[in-house]
């Protein structure tokens, strides 16, 4: 029978282990081993240092969300590499492993490979490995199938959230497109954020910063396509449930998880177009609606990069591209006016 590697490593680390309780060396503590020995003889593991990290993470600040996200790609990291010899994962090892999680679930694929290498940056600047086998593996490339709403269908959508039981769901869609915001920024509104005729954003998603990005929009601001402004929707808020200081409220007045805005949009939309109209992955979420008012908003003429709370005009390019909606229809060619006869 022969053992692999990491089984004569672990033989070898016993048998010190065990040599040094017959010469009458205390068995702690342990670092004193750990001092005399290289990680692969005494059986460091990856496991062992995710539990070390994860007490790293805690200290860092993190938003309880962020941390929970982490948490969750770190539980693959764990399950896929946490049993390995902390100083012998490879890199074709790890690009192997990633392999599981295409094509479908490629953005996971980039958050696990993304948490290894922060994991495994962290084990070196603690003298736990020598390499990162991360920083070698290509970065996956994550192909986008997440559909874009279309008007027609948000408008199916909103028509059926007006007979519906729960009366925050047709505000949630009018809100959603009015304003451009995400999701979580969606939950917290609240009516104490509108201010010298503006609702003001301080948006969750920070990008690097100590704050989201801070973004003012006119109670004025009208979106042509349902002919209502950010006001007339706040006003519809407010009447979609009993007092509350948020937007978007439950009957009773109480905010409303995130969670549950997704939940009902997908319920909506899974209504108004059927269950085969999209593939598993290809069904547009609440954050398109997003890109809905980015593009409704930019044939308006609007500011949609200051609206989006973007830094750069590429990523307000991403949310307005339509990913082919409109590629058969005809573009018009503008003419300049013909000039005026004296």
């Amino acid at each position: 029978m022969s053992l692999s590697t990491a089984e004569l490593e672990e033989v070898l680390r016993l048998a010190l282990a065990a040599l040094r309780v017959q010469a009458g060396a205390p068995a702690e503590p342990a670092a004193t081993l750990a001092e005399a020995l290289p990680n692969v003889i005494h059986g460091r593991r990856l496991g062992d240092w995710l539990d070390v990290y994860d007490g790293l993470m805690t200290e860092r600040d993190y938003k309880p969300q962020t941390l929970k996200n982490r948490r969750a790609n770190l539980a693959h990291v764990r399950r896929l590499w946490g049993a390995r010899m902390i100083r012998d994962l490879r890199p074709h090892e790890v690009s192997s492993a990633l392999r599981e999680f295409l094509p479908a679930r490629s953005s996971t694929a980039q958050r696990v490979l993304a948490a290894l290498r922060d994991v495994y940056t962290e084990a070196v600047a603690n003298d736990w490995a020598e390499h990162n086998p991360a920083s070698p593996v290509r970065q996956i490339k994550h192909k986008v199938k997440r559909g874009r709403l279309t008007l027609e269908t948000w408008q199916a959508m909103r028509t059926l959230a007006q007979t519906g039981p729960q009366q925050w769901v047709e505000p949630m869609l009018l809100l959603a497109l009015v304003t451009g915001q995400r999701r979580a920024d969606l939950a917290k509104m609240r009516f104490d954020d509108v201010n010298d005729g503006h609702v003001r954003i301080e948006q969750q998603k920070q990008a690097g910063k100590g704050y989201g990005a801070r973004v003012e929009i006119p109670l004025t601001l009208r979106m042509d396509a349902v002919g209502m402004t950010v006001g007339d929707v706040i006003e519809r808020c407010r009447s979609a449930g009993k007092p509350g200081p948020t937007l978007l409220r439950k009957a009773g007045g109480g905010a409303i998880e995130e969670s549950s805005l997704s939940a009902r949009f997908h319920e909506h939309i899974l209504a108004v177009r059927g269950a085969e109209a999209h593939k598993l992955h290809e069904w547009p979420s609440l954050h398109e609606c997003r890109s809905l008012a980015a593009r409704l908003y930019c044939a308006q003429g609007v500011d949609v990069q200051t609206l989006l709370g973007h830094r750069a005009a590429e990523m307000t390019a991403i949310y307005i591209n339509d990913r082919g909606l409109s590629a058969k229809e005809w573009k018009r060619v503008g003419a300049p006016s013909p000039p005026v006869a004296a």
